[in-house]
């Protein structure tokens, strides 16, 4: 009898025990879809206008301010290139960055232009395009490859862009390589710049600059402008200075010809690709959205830059195309297509 009576009642608790956990539930998965509609604010580092990497960042944030919660804005900084562009993101100052593989892990694992280790940087999307460092010469020095510049010991002007950006440090690097540096150089009274590419096209246009080293997609605005004077070529490197630079993450690379006006044969160089990153604090349904935004819109990016058009979206996770580990909510974009397993 005690059995028989009891049961009403139990299922009555059951009943109110059930509706209490859905209420909970209700409740947290309206703070939870509140979070994600919550505006934010995000930094993005790119490189100087006229770059290449500002116009892809102007391109992806005019992608992100329609695809991030209502009210965001995405501001794109004209700063401060592959080499501070890790530090910037690490510190938070700027949650979006774009680095290169070798940058991102030097940068992760605190080596070459890093005195710390950065390893809260994150990779949301890599392998947008393929970079080259060049060498670009004015033809009255009458070279054919950078080490000529150290056997013939030529008093050069070399332009490169700011400190902090890639092709300034990778610029150091070939001088390393070829077995020279900025201070010899001056020591036989040539000089360094280190400013914007506005000002670098001036110079070759003046004939102040004689050596420009970048790092630079095909068709990359700046340096077509250069070229397009038929006053410059592509300085190749040996086989002996590629081998020492594959050491610091490059890859040997060759720039097919005409990628740019009066360059009619291939270059030998190296070569890595761009990656969006980010930091372990950027939320991850913010990071998946940013993720899947760029998945989503390749056209839309090629559009805004040609650099972008051999970008594949189905291998933009993998370790080779990012260089360190994947942010959790990118992860989830490149799963839900199918694409990492």
């Amino acid at each position: 009898m005690g059995s028989a009576r009891s049961a009403p009642a139990l299922a009555r608790r059951g009943r109110a025990m059930r509706g209490i956990l859905a209420g909970i539930l209700t409740l947290l998965l309206g703070v939870g879809g509140a979070a994600a509609q919550t505006p934010v604010n995000l930094a993005f580092a790119t490189l100087d206008t006229g770059s290449a990497w500002y116009v892809y960042g102007a391109t992806m944030a005019e992608l992100l301010r329609k695809a991030l919660p209502p009210g965001s804005n995405v501001d794109v900084k004209p700063r401060a290139g592959g080499v501070g562009n890790p530090r910037l993101v690490a510190k938070n100052e700027t949650p979006l960055g774009f680095g290169f593989t070798v940058t991102n892990r030097w940068a992760y694992e605190g080596k070459e232009a890093y005195t710390e280790k950065l390893d809260n940087i994150r990779a949301l999307v890599g392998g947008l395009d393929t970079y080259y460092l060049v060498a670009v010469a004015s033809k009255k020095l009458g070279i054919g490859s950078v080490r000529e510049i150290r056997d013939k010991k030529l008093p050069v002007k070399i332009y490169t862009q700011p400190i902090g950006a890639l092709g300034e440090f990778a610029g150091r690097q070939l001088l390393r390589a070829i077995g020279t540096s900025y201070a010899d150089i001056k020591a036989l009274g040539g000089s360094t710049t280190h400013v914007g590419y506005n000002v670098i096209v001036d110079a070759f246009k003046d004939g102040r600059a004689d050596v420009l080293f970048a790092v630079v997609t095909p068709k990359h605005p700046s340096v077509s402008e250069i070229a397009n004077d038929g006053n410059v070529s592509f300085l190749g490197l040996d086989a002996e200075t590629t081998k020492a630079l594959l050491p610091l993450g490059y890859v040997q690379a060759t720039m097919p010809a005409n990628t740019f006006k009066g360059q009619p044969e291939p270059v030998a160089t190296v070569g890595f690709p761009t990656v969006l990153i980010t930091n372990k604090e950027l939320p991850e349904p913010i990071a998946y959205t940013v993720t899947k935004t760029v998945l989503d819109n390749k056209d839309a990016l090629v559009r805004g830059h040609a650099g972008l058009a051999e970008f594949d979206p189905k291998t933009a996770w993998q370790p080779d195309k990012v260089g360190i580990p994947l942010h959790p909510g990118a992860e989830r974009a490149y799963r839900e297509k199918g694409w990492l397993k």
